[in-house]
């Protein structure tokens, strides 16, 4: 929740959607957010939004008033405990600001391309735990997990969620934000409420195309899956044997403890593990020339 207003009652919501439909008719509706948000009938065909979450799972929807709304919180189904269910991207696109705000919490914004974005509130992690400012992403990515960070989340563990419009920039704010749509259908509306919808993220994952000049470690074999999360070199661990890719597709296979060599001379080890940033390990505008695996850095 991204405003300061408490849950509200029943007869208020009742009022407000009626001033709401008054304010329709008589053309004196506040408005929702910048002029772009006003209508979405000029605005550029949107991206293929899906539900932030993995492929059939069920959530519950709000709008609550009118200054929350358009914006969408969310909670598991029933909501026997939202707290650290991973949450993944809309659709595909690139991150464009990972910041802590003390309403907002831990928050994520990705942007979709044609002045297109989402933003992610309350997250559990830090905002930079998964993914960093810069990385492609697609629905298959994990960007975080819900969570109650920030003062407007009331303390309550939920994701406060948005889509917005603006033409320029790779920043926005909440006066860009335009109504949500997921699988093709408007969830939006003062006073609004949608019980057990079902997530339809469902993207293949493709290999991870690793930008030039990194070295990229994921979960999956194949270099598919979320970025691995361990300092341990032990085969055992799920996420400890997989296969990196760098410089745009060179595939290799090992553990946690990368020697990069550079085609100018030299090398640098990676301790791959959460504080070096998720394995994206940038080349200071050498080229890297190989990759080997070996046991702890010196």
């Amino acid at each position: 929740m991204s405003t300061t207003t408490a849950r509200t009652h029943p007869a208020l919501i009742a009022l407000t959607a009626l001033l709401a439909l008054m304010a329709s008719v008589f053309g004196l509706g506040p408005a929702m957010g910048s002029a772009a948000a006003a209508t979405t009938a000029a605005l550029p065909p949107k991206p293929a939004f899906q539900m932030p979450f993995a492929c059939g799972t069920k959530w519950d929807l709000d709008t609550y008033d009118s200054e929350h709304n358009p914006a969408l919180d969310i909670v598991a189904e029933g909501n026997p405990g939202s707290d650290g269910r991973p949450v993944y991207a809309s659709a595909p696109g690139t991150v464009s600001a990972v910041y802590v705000n003390n309403g907002s919490g831990n928050t994520i914004q990705i942007s979709h391309g044609n002045g297109w974005f989402t933003a992610y509130y309350h997250l559990q992690e830090a905002p930079d735990a998964f993914v960093r400012k810069g990385q492609w992403v697609d629905g298959g990515t994990r960007i975080g997990s819900v969570g109650k960070s920030g003062t407007n989340s009331h303390d309550w563990a939920h994701l406060h969620y948005e889509q917005r419009y603006r033409a320029t920039g790779d920043f926005t704010d909440e006066n860009d934000r335009v109504p949500v749509h997921f699988n093709g259908v408007q969830y939006t509306g003062v006073g609004k409420s949608w019980t057990s919808v079902a997530s339809n993220n469902c993207s293949t994952r493709q290999p991870y195309a690793c930008p030039a000049g990194n070295v990229c470690f994921y979960s999956g074999a194949d270099g598919t899956g979320t970025v691995c999360q361990t300092d341990s070199d032990n085969p055992g661990i799920n996420c400890g044997l997989r296969k990196s890719y760098f410089n745009n597709g060179t595939p290799q296979e090992g553990y946690d403890h990368a020697y990069v060599g550079f085609a100018e001379g030299g090398s640098q080890c990676l301790h791959y593990g959460a504080a070096e940033g998720q394995g994206n390990f940038p080349s200071g505008g050498r080229t890297i020339k190989s990759v080997r695996w070996g046991g702890e850095c010196p």
